[in-house]
């Protein structure tokens, strides 16, 4: 596996640092978000008990999914991720260009707060839009604040995923003591 600028080609490596201007950074986050909205409105499409169809002028086939309809069923979130998604990049990149700061916990917050609200957006209550911004906003600033690595001790996970066991077993003294005691399940 080669490394590229998003990752450094190692197996275990959870490095995945988008970096560049801001257009750039907007356009990649746009389509990530238009890839996790299309998967999720196929899973939708997929699960919907009853066919997908839209109401024609002309009446038509009733029960059966429609084309239109099924692109409408999947390309709608694809839409809206992609809008929260670039929404957030975008203003965490003008937020980056006008305070001068990389890295900081307001940009976080500004870029978090208007990312939740274009999804409070899709509800269109003015009430839902504030809370959602606000909640997302607090959201990202806690997961800027801690990281986005949910264990405390790095080098314990990487030795429980990587690491080697020894070659031979060797016994505690107390597994041996309970072996001698009970022979019958010496070779457990």
């Amino acid at each position: 596996m080669g490394g590229d600028s998003f990752s450094s080609g190692a197996f275990n490596d959870p490095k995945h640092v988008v970096s560049g201007p801001g257009l750039e950074r907007t356009i990649y986050s746009s389509s990530i978000g238009a890839a996790a909205g299309i998967f999720y409105g196929g899973c939708a499409a997929a699960w919907f008990p009853d066919p997908v169809e839209s109401v024609g002028k002309f009446g038509g086939a009733s029960g059966r999914t429609s084309f239109r309809a099924l692109g409408q069923t999947v390309l709608r979130p694809a839409m809206w991720f992609s809008f929260a998604a670039g929404a957030f990049t975008a203003t965490e990149c003008a937020m980056e260009a006008a305070r001068n700061e990389t890295k900081d916990v307001w940009n976080t917050l500004a870029a978090g707060m208007v990312g939740g609200a274009v999804v409070g957006l899709t509800n269109g209550r003015p009430q839902v839009v504030a809370a959602t911004a606000i909640a997302t906003g607090i959201f990202m600033v806690a997961l800027d604040l801690t990281g986005s690595k949910t264990v405390f001790d790095e080098k314990a996970l990487d030795h429980k995923r990587m690491g080697l066991l020894p070659e031979t077993h060797k016994e505690s003294a107390a597994l041996s003591a309970l072996k001698s005691q009970y022979p019958q399940h010496k070779n457990l």
